[in-house]
């Protein structure tokens, strides 16, 4: 099949907000950008390139060119997913996929494919991870980095009380990432005008474009005239045939219903399954509307038929044109016989990232204080979502004396007050018999890297080495209008005694709740 592919660059953060993410004043946005809001995207381009033309388009539902680029189906419009360090466009991870239990965690381990050789379930945990890419033996994965923002509306901006404000969360998908997308079409003029219209170009999607969510920019990567979305292994060789959606799959039955059955609609029998389900919906834009929910097979899930089930044409069909509704939004996308390895080989890549290129010269000296403040505000509020993560598994196995562990405390705020981590180095020199109960409690945890260490041994490390700020806390500063966030000695400080005194608090807590003094 003929295909553009094409790039997408988040100059801001994103919202394409999925359906059930909770409150309704917050909003979740998903990990991907949907073939739908890049298609309404296109269709904006060209109707401003047209009214450039001369030619400005009255109504785009009974405008001939318009009608055959963005309606009627022959040119579909498929989900942009993240590029990997290598420029390549990853996939959604099979649901056929489990690790043993004591690899779920682990950026290593072996990948049991239960499409290809059902396993024992005992002790086995489905993969986490939402895209990834298959190289020979091994699967690589990797994960969109999301950006979580607190927004305040009031009737008098000024206020901020209970009755006349409100807090809105949005969970956007954070600036920077490089996402690849797709145009598939045998019609290799309208790929080249659909080229033109995207090359170098920067526009807004997605929601919340007002309030500096949104904007992205397009790059091509060129029309190939054989594409193909994970290889073209349709042939039935005797194994069994496996299906893989690689987008969310809408269907409906013989009586215009929609329906989650497959099988129905292929009319074979599958095998096995290992599928999940989902509700889909959108908004027109021009609408104002949103679009009608249908339940739908989530990307990922996968169907094992039996060898002569499904006919090499049909099959071929499958892979080029999709399955079901909404095909040119990019729902319905399969693959073939995706992977015939018994076992793979995990391993954890990253997403392809390229920071806004701005100019700090260019800044006014007042515009500089103002990023300088926005950057650090930015680094403070991702600094308390990693405490919080990493205070919750933390634990202290036979602690010390509560007396002991509060004596600590007030130590450590002492060494944040006055900046001088060495007060809590030299507490611990100094300890007598006391130092006895510091080397007989352990640091504990489900994820704590230093788990297992003697108390002792942990506080000396962390404060002296810093190792607390590098296991638990340490962030990669963010960057607003090219001024980058400075993590000074006095933030680690500051940080790593937080940490230390919500542990200690903790571990009196609880032995305080279980009746121990």
């Amino acid at each position: 099949m003929k295909a553009l592919s094409y790039q997408v660059r988040l100059l801001e953060p994103l919202l394409a907000t999925q359906l059930g993410a909770g409150e309704e004043n917050s909003s979740q946005s998903s990990c991907f950008i949907p073939g739908s809001m890049l298609r309404g995207a296109l269709v904006n381009l060209y109707l401003k390139m047209r009214k450039a033309q001369g030619r400005e388009v009255v109504d785009p539902a009974i405008d001939p060119d318009c009608r055959r680029l963005f309606f009627e189906g022959a040119t579909c419009y498929l989900n942009a997913y993240p590029v990997a360090s290598n420029s390549l466009r990853t996939l959604p991870k099979p649901l056929s996929w489990y690790v043993e239990k004591e690899e779920v965690e682990s950026d290593e381990g072996t990948i049991y494919d239960f499409a290809v050789e059902p396993q024992r379930f005992e002790g086995m945990k489905a993969v986490p991870g939402d895209f990834c890419r298959i190289y020979d033996d091994s699967a690589v994965f990797v994960k969109t980095r999301s950006s979580l923002m607190m927004h305040n509306a009031s009737k008098d901006r000024m206020v901020r009380e209970k009755e006349r404000s409100t807090v809105y969360r949005y969970e956007a998908i954070a600036a920077g990432q490089v996402f690849g997308a797709v145009i598939i079409s045998e019609n290799i003029a309208d790929l080249k005008l659909l080229q033109s219209l995207i090359d170098k170009s920067e526009i807004h999607i997605g929601g919340s474009r007002s309030a500096g969510y949104g904007r992205v920019a397009f790059s091509v990567d060129g029309i190939n005239s054989e594409w193909y979305e994970c290889g073209e292994d349709y042939k039935d060789t005797g194994d069994h045939i496996v299906i893989t959606l690689l987008s969310d799959l809408i269907l409906r039955d013989e009586t215009g219903h929609f329906t989650t059955d497959l099988d129905g609609f292929i009319g074979c029998r599958h095998i096995r399954a290992y599928q999940a389900m989902k509700v889909t919906g959108g908004f027109n834009r021009k609408w104002g509307l949103p679009l009608s929910q249908a339940p739908a097979l989530q990307a990922g899930s996968v169907f094992v038929y039996p060898p002569g089930g499904i006919d090499e044409a049909t099959l071929r069909k499958y892979l080029v044109e999709g399955i079901g509704e909404r095909r040119l939004d990019g729902f319905g996308r399969v693959a073939i016989n995706l992977n015939k390895q018994e076992t793979l080989n995990k391993n954890i890549d990253t997403i392809r990232e390229v920071p806004p290129v701005v100019s700090v010269e260019s800044l006014s000296e007042e515009s500089r204080e103002l990023a300088c403040r926005l950057a650090a505000r930015r680094l403070k509020n991702m600094l308390d979502q990693r405490l919080l993560k990493a205070i919750d598994p933390l634990s202290i196995d036979n602690p010390p004396e509560n007396a002991q562990l509060n004596r600590l405390r007030e130590v450590a705020r002492q060494a944040w007050y006055k900046g001088m981590p060495e007060l809590i180095l030299n507490h611990l020199k100094n300890l007598r018999a006391a130092g006895e109960q510091f080397k007989r409690a352990r640091v504990g945890g489900k994820s704590a890297r230093g788990e297992g260490k003697r108390l002792y041994t942990w506080l000396n490390e962390g404060i002296g080495q810093e190792k607390i700020w590098a296991d638990y806390l340490e962030v990669r500063p963010p960057r607003i209008a090219g001024v980058t966030a400075e993590i000074t000695k006095a933030l680690k400080l500051e940080y790593t005694v937080r940490l230390l005194e919500a542990l200690l608090r903790k571990t009196i807590r609880e032995r305080q709740e279980g009746g121990a003094l």
